[in-house]
Order: structure tokens, then sequence, then C-alpha cells
């Protein structure tokens, strides 16, 4: 079969030990073709075509083409999971998959998807892709090492793409029906108002809901909200800081084992709703699906900013645990007609879950209070400024401004207070 994909794109068969019907075998390298052309197997060129085509299964373009070192990287890796296990836990967490299994897992890990990871590889964004770290209903995360372990002089284009020497997450969006029933995340929102998501074909709505997960993601980590890093995403696939350490993936905040009341679960709560915050305010969305599925507990170095800290670089604050926000494909402005029913929604999920540990927690609708009530002593006009940008303006909105000064501690510490006065 792969000597048939290269003869319909080549005219030649090259790795086949007979000769194709108007082709005749100089050599065990050298083929001469009806008009006295003359290929090599070693052909550059011819290589890095045929290189394309086992990856995508003969699916790929006469123009598409995968180096050498992509390719056998991408082989490597393969090779060296063939056969082994799930990881850490029955529903995929950890790195030690096998990647082909996933082939099948809505059509997530593709020709084209294959091609997009060896692209990454070759571009020097990853040194090699591992295993499933996690299924969910519309994608996989897979684990990836990162090419470049913390290297300071970097050009231009990798300064903007580069993970910072932390290893990559990378998400892959399902092509699937399920995004069907996601429009009312698309359609509502302000920045997409030319979009009718229902009107693309599931191809396109895969793809634009990645983006949205994109676009979503830059604009938390600007704001200042403890998200993974994203770093790149094409068609469906989606690059990011992978949250965890030697390929172990960062626990969900329901996976965290702590004793029910302890003040450890106190400090969690007050972190989420602190985020919750300062996402509304200093990115100006609304998660629109949180839980204790996409909230995850890190410890802050492997979210902050900056090159990845070395053991002997951490202080003791660098290993405080912090959560997490992930999973941003449904957020939405807070321009959203459902923005409010969005964040009343997740407040309600998230108290639910914090009141189960037996802690002291706000009232949902104190919750809401909390998280959009202007900065204290501060009487911008957030909507406004807002509205002004929507319809075109082109004036600097103040929100994109907050975040520098944020107090994101005189937050926790007015939280806390509210606490101790129920």
């Amino acid at each position: 079969e792969e000597d048939h994909y290269e003869e319909e794109y080549f005219g030649i068969r090259m790795n086949s030990q007979s000769a194709s019907s108007n082709w005749q075998r100089v050599d065990k390298d050298t083929f001469i073709g009806p008009n006295n052309e003359i290929k090599s197997k070693h052909d550059p060129e011819l290589k890095h075509k045929s290189n394309a085509l086992n990856l995508l299964d003969g699916n790929g373009g006469k123009s598409t083409a995968v180096s050498d070192r992509a390719y056998n990287a991408f082989r490597r890796s393969e090779a060296r999971q063939s056969g082994m296990k799930k990881g850490v836990l029955t529903q995929g967490h950890g790195r030690a998959e096998n990647m082909n299994a996933a082939k099948t897992r809505g059509g997530a890990m593709d020709g084209n998807v294959r091609l997009q990871i060896a692209a990454a590889v070759n571009m020097g964004l990853i040194e090699r892709c591992n295993g499933v770290v996690k299924e969910g209903k519309e994608g996989l995360v897979y684990h990836a090492e990162s090419a470049r372990k913390g290297v300071a002089n970097r050009d231009a284009l990798m300064q903007e793409i580069d993970s910072d020497g932390h290893d990559v997450a990378v998400k892959v969006f399902k092509r699937i029906s399920e995004f069907r029933n996601r429009r009312e995340y698309i359609d509502g929102d302000p920045r997409y108002v030319k979009q009718k998501f229902k009107t693309n074909d599931a191809r396109e709505q895969v793809v634009l809901w990645t983006e949205k997960e994109y676009r979503n993601l830059l604009r938390a980590w600007r704001g200042g909200i403890s998200v993974p890093k994203p770093i790149y995403q094409t068609n469906n696939i989606l690059f990011m800081r992978f949250l965890g350490d030697n390929g172990w993936p960062s626990p969900q905040l329901r996976e965290i084992e702590i004793r029910k009341g302890s003040g450890r679960w106190t400090t969690l709560y007050c972190q989420a709703l602190v985020a919750i915050r300062r996402l509304y305010h200093c990115a100006r969305l609304v998660h629109g699906d949180l839980s204790e599925y996409n909230i995850l507990v890190c410890p802050k170095w492997q979210v902050q900013k900056g090159m990845r800290l070395s053991p002997g670089e951490r202080t003791g604050d660098d290993d405080d645990l912090q959560v997490v926000l992930i999973d941003f494909g449904q957020a939405v402005d807070v321009g959203h007609l459902n923005a409010t029913e969005f964040l009343q929604r997740d407040l309600v999920t998230v108290t639910q879950f914090f009141a189960n540990q037996n802690i002291t927690t706000l009232t949902a609708e104190n919750a809401e209070q909390f998280v959009v009530e202007t900065i204290r002593g501060d009487t911008r006009g957030f909507i406004d400024d807002y509205e002004e940008e929507a319809e075109g303006a082109k004036k600097t909105s103040n929100w994109r401004n907050i975040a520098a000064t944020w107090d994101e501690n005189g937050d926790m510490e007015a939280l806390l207070a509210r606490l101790e006065l129920k």
C-alpha cells in the first residue's frame, strides 16, 4: 500500500524492488523515467514528501513534506511506547500509553494531527510527543517533552512560541458532533458576532472551538490568572504549558486528599473565588463550565511566568499549592447575553463542592457579589469601556490596563474577613 502511494504521487515506487510500468531501475537506489529523467530514493525532496505520506497514511497533498529529523523523532516516540500500558490511573492519567491507541478516539490522532505534531518537532517547539495524560468529551491531552530546556537566547519567533523550558501539553480536539451543541457559547459572544457557529461544517466547528479556547487562555494569561500558558494553536490542536512534573499531570481539585474541615480547603476555596473574580475583571471572561473537574492544584512554580525553575532555584513559596483554571473553550466575554447565568452556574457548582468539604463558604449570591463588585475605591465604568470597544472604538479599555496593579492579596484578605464574619 505504501508503494502505491509513492507511485501515485512521485511516478515511482521508491521502496519497491520491482520497477513500475513507466520507470526502469538502474540500481537499487536509482530509476530512469519515460522522459529519461533520473530519480534517486535518497533525493531530499522525495524523501521528505514520502515521510509526509507515511505519516498521513497517503492522505497528504503533493506539496506536503516532513523532514527526516521530525519523521524519525516521531517514529522513535511511537516505538518507545509500543505495547506500554496506561499510566497512573485507569482513566488514562500519566504519559505511559501507546499513542497509536488514540487513533480511533473520535478521530483525534488522525494523519493531519500527526503531521502537525511532526511540524512542532521540526520547528523546535517539542522534542517528542508521549502518551495520553487525559481524555475528555471534547478531546485528548498528550504529554510532550520540551525541545528547549530553558534556553535564554531565542530568536524573535520562539520567544512567542516557546514553553520557557517547561514540558508541553498537546490538546487534540476530537472531530465529533459534540460541538454542534456548543453554539450558545459562540453565537452570543460579541467577539464572534460575524461567526454563525451552526452554519459551519463539523470540521470548521472544531477548529473554531480550538481557536476560541486559545484566545480565551491567552486573554486570561495576560490578565494574570493562573491558567496553563497558551503557546500555539493550529487547526484542532492546542499547545500549552504542561502542568505536572516528569510527565505526570497535576491533580484535579476533586482528586486532592485533604482532611475535611481543614484550613487548606479554605485556602483553596478563596484562591478559586479570587481567580474567578480576576478572570471577570482583568480578562473580562466568565468560564462557563467551572467545576472540580477543570480546576487543577499545582505548586506555584509550574504556573509562574518566565523560565522553568530548577529545584535548586525554587524558594519555599514556589512549592505552595495554587489552583489553576483549565478548559476554556466555552468561556465567554462578559458582554455575552448569558454571561451572568453562566457565572451564577459556575459559582453554585464551586460553592457546593467546597461546602461538601465541611468548610465555611459564602452563599452563591454573596459569592457573585464578591466577584462582580468593582475594585475597592475605583469608580471606572468598565461596562461603558467595553461597549465602546465592541463598537470599534480605537481606545484602550480600562480593563486591559488593570492587571498589572490588581491587588490579589487584598482580595484574599477581604474574602477571608467575610468568611470570619459569617
